[in-house]
């Protein structure tokens, strides 16, 4: 993963916390959010919103994918 993504994705699971907190409490709702957010980068594609904008979505997806895999990864 190439350092700027690397950063934003940690920017965006902080900025998620603060957000919502540990409101997110399951898999099924952060898997949720993920694919809310997935729609989002498919909207910014679709409507040729920038290379910002589509980075920035595509940043937040893989944020959220990210808790959810340490949520996961915490299962036993």
């Amino acid at each position: 993963m190439n350092q700027l993504l690397s950063s934003k994705v940690l920017d965006e699971e902080q900025r998620g916390l603060e957000k919502w907190g540990m409101t997110d409490r399951s898999p099924e709702s952060l898997l949720n959010a993920a694919v809310e957010e997935l729609g989002e980068v498919a909207h910014a594609i679709n409507h040729n919103e920038g290379k910002g904008v589509i980075q920035q979505e595509i940043a937040e997806v893989i944020g959220i994918l990210s808790r959810l895999w340490d949520m996961v990864d915490k299962v036993p």
